[in-house]
Parts: C-alpha cells; structure tokens; sequence
C-alpha cells in the first residue's frame, strides 16, 4: 500500500473525529476488506508510550473509507503540544485459510475424479484427478500414459502470497505465471511445495501429470493423479502489516465553549415518509413520539428514523437522509441524538438500513445471526430483564455490526443496539424491532441523552 502524509489538529477536551478516503497510485479505492487496524499517537516515533490511541473505525470498506476518533474524556488527557500519528494495517487471511483453487475444479473434458486408493495420502484422495482411462489394458511403453497437460482460467481474488500444496502418482506438477512448482510423491504428509506472489485477477494454472510403468496392466494397479490446492496467506506474508497514513498532530489547548446543545423542548420526534419509519400515531402504537420534520429536528432531543414493527421497505427514509444529510450532521454535530431502528432481513429491507446507516457515517451496520460481530458479541451487556428498556424487548435475531462503534446491550435470542460518538452528537441503532411500542420512557431519554454528554449509558 501506498503512504498517506496527512496532518491533523486536535482540540484537548473536545470531541475529535477525522474520516480519510484512501485510493490507490491510479485514483481507485482502496479494498480494505480482511483488514484490521491500529492508530496511535506518540510524541515521537519512537517513543515507547502511546500519549493516546485513536478509535479505528472501517465506515466503508470496500470504498477506502476510514475514521480516527477521540471522545472529549480522552482528548482532554493529551498535553497540548506537537505529536505523531500513523495508522497500521493488519492484512488477515480472507480466505480463512479455504483454497481459491483446487484440482476439484480441473473439468476439462475427459478428466475424472472421485477415484481413492489405499496407497495415497489424504491429500492426494481429497483432491486427486486423471486425465487417463480407468479402463482398457495399458500400454506396453515404458511411458504408458505420456505426459498429460491441462491449463485452466483461475481467478486470484486478493493481492499477495498464495500457497501452493500439490501431489502425484507419480509425477506431476503445477504452474503458474512461468513458475514451476513439482508435486510431492503421492503417500507423502508435507505436500507444501511452495508459494508464490500474485496480484488479483485471472491467471494461468497449468497442471501436467504423468504415469511410470510398473508392468501391471489396470487402472487400479498402475493409478494416475494429480492433486492441487492453491490458498491465499496473505500480504507478502500472512499478518502483513503496512503503514498506510502517517503524519503530525498538533493539540491545542480547548479555549472555546463547546457548543454543545442539552436542553430540547421536546424528547422523542419521528421522521416521517415510509409505512415503517413510526412516522403516524397508529404506527408508532402509543402516545410520546411526535411526527418531527427535518426543519424541526432542533426541537428533539432524540430523533428517530427507521421502522417501526412494520415489515417493509424504507426508501423515503433513504432518500430524506440522502437529501437532508447536510441538516441531519449538523443537528447531531450539535449535540443531537439519531435513533435508527431497524429490522431483520425477513421483514425489513437490510440493505436500504445499511445505506441509511453509511450515509450518517457511522461506521455500524445490521447484520444476521452468524456473522462474526454476532458470534462473538463478548463487548455487548446481556440484559437479563427487560425492565430497563421496555420498549426494546423482542425475540427477534438481527445484530448491530459495530465496526469499532459501541455496543450495549443484546436481548433475548438475541439483538442488539450499540452507538458512535460523532462530533458532539450520537448516532444510536437498534437492530431490530419487534412488539407493540409504549410510550418511550423517561429514563431510556436519560439514559440515550447522556451518552452526548458522558459517551456512557449510566442507566445500568
């Protein structure tokens, strides 16, 4: 990857956040997709203490987009006075350590496979093909076979070093790119026969293999294989690390009031414009939300978007935010909050959420059971009643991918709701919605304002 020089100035004791859209020598996005990151500050390069370390938050991957955050608690720790930054990025395995490519594939016509045999090794009867006969009386010649050649179209799908395994009965080999690597014996337990560096794309792999005679006259006496696996490990190497953004910090100290807006003459107000935005009374099921708009949104202290229990689409929300995004920042810059509620994929639709979601610029999005931010929510409170939050109880499973953002809590079968600091405001999502609303709580009002000011829900 290429090194971004960008240097940034901090505010001690305010809230900080800096978005950077990475592109590669030729203008095009940078994938960070399998990437994982770490910033931090030090007064010099190679002082051994962090002065602080930024939070890293991935708001688009696969378009390069990344965010450096501090709350006002951690800026006001700093000192004012000249820093370093730089960002790392870890490349791990995509993959997870799954071929791109096997034998399995080798198709071409008169290829066989599925054929094992006692004397191979696991590899070998794993992935081994032919491209002989397995029936008919072998030939006489002390080659009875010849040698055999296929090549095939693989597409490589990341930049780095990909891992070559490969075995014979009895000699065999694969190459890529003018590279050559030989197959190991067919009973042997390392079939690692090398690596090699690929960028992404389409790229030849061309298998030979070939048979000795042994002056036994059936297939199954006298057997031809080949067995090929190709994996991606990474980088130059797996865990590659590469510094992609460096630059200095300049802290000054906060002389200025934060203008930080607390008092609002109202509590909840709703968006309107989609069938499950909880845009009417009947729809938001009590009394307590109000029907907001976005020249209003300042009267609110916690406005809401999304759905309500109404499965559906939302692309009026969608495009109100997209046409209003200008308004919608600078409310929550001032110290607003912005409720999403969302819904699982089999009543909502999920991709219109997450677009919502990408143009707030949080960095959360919904997901479903099974991803890895849902299997392993360790960061997330389990709440064991539903007193505290009453209105949020649900046996629905949909999950707020957090990204680097906050969690808070999971409910029963699970789903969850989490929230990021931006600016002086919050964006805070709910996974999912289920049940019939009451009127929203004073406490969860509490409880949602005080992350603005505190960035922690003391209502626990």
């Amino acid at each position: 990857m290429a090194v971004y020089v960008n240097n940034i100035s901090i505010d001690s004791g305010a809230n900080f956040y800096r978005d950077f859209y990475l592109d590669d020598v030729n203008g095009n996005s940078l994938d960070l997709t399998g990437y994982t990151g770490k910033s931090e500050v030090r007064k010099h390069p190679e002082s051994v203490g962090a002065a602080t370390t930024f939070t890293l938050g991935f708001v688009d991957r696969p378009n390069g987009r990344i965010r450096l955050s501090l709350t006002r608690q951690e800026t006001e720790k700093i000192k004012p006075g000249r820093y370093c930054y730089d960002v790392m990025f870890s490349q791990s395995n995509p993959s997870g350590n799954t071929p791109v490519w096997t034998t399995l594939e080798a198709n071409n016509p008169g290829s066989y496979r599925g054929y094992t045999n006692s004397s191979w090794s696991s590899f070998m009867n794993t992935y081994a093909y032919s491209r002989v006969p397995q029936s008919g009386n072998l030939s006489a010649d002390s080659d009875p076979y010849g040698v055999k050649q296929d090549s095939y179209q693989v597409f490589f799908p990341y930049n780095g070093v990909y891992q070559i395994d490969a075995a014979a009965d009895n000699v065999g080999s694969v190459t890529i790119n003018g590279t050559t690597f030989n197959a190991a014996a067919l009973n042997a337990t390392n079939v690692g026969v090398g690596t090699i560096s690929i960028n992404r794309g389409d790229h030849t792999v061309a298998l030979s293999q070939q048979n000795a005679d042994n002056g036994l006259g059936s297939f199954d006496a006298n057997p031809v294989g080949l067995a090929v696996s190709i994996t991606y490990v990474g980088g130059t190497g797996y865990g590659q690390k590469s510094i992609v953004i460096e630059g200095n910090v300049l802290v000054s100290p906060d002389i200025t009031p934060q203008c930080i807006k607390t008092e609002y003459d109202k509590k909840w107000g709703a968006i309107t414009g989609d069938t499950g935005s909880g845009g009417d009374q009947s729809l938001r099921g009590g009394s307590g939300i109000e029907v907001a708009t976005i020249d209003t949104l300042d009267t609110y202290g916690v406005v809401i978007f999304g759905y309500h229990s109404t499965c559906g689409n939302i692309p009026n929300t969608v495009a109100t935010v997209q046409a209003n995004i200008d308004k919608i920042e600078q409310y929550i810059a001032n110290g607003g909050v912005v409720w999403f509620r969302g819904e699982h994929t089999t009543c909502g639709n999920q991709s219109q959420s997450n677009q919502v979601l990408a143009e707030l610029g949080t960095v959360m999005r919904l997901t479903d059971p099974g991803s890895s931010e849902a299997s392993g929510a360790t960061n997330l409170t389990k709440v064991t009643t539903s007193a505290l939050m009453p209105e949020m109880t649900s046996g629905a499973s949909n999950y707020v991918e957090l990204n680097g953002a906050n969690g808070l809590y999971e409910f029963g079968s699970g789903y969850t709701s989490g929230y990021e600091k931006i600016g002086n405001g919050v964006v805070f999502v709910q996974s999912d919605v289920d049940g019939s609303w009451a009127t929203p709580s004073d406490e969860l009002y509490e409880g949602i304002r005080d992350l603005v000011i505190s960035g922690n829900y003391s209502y626990s």
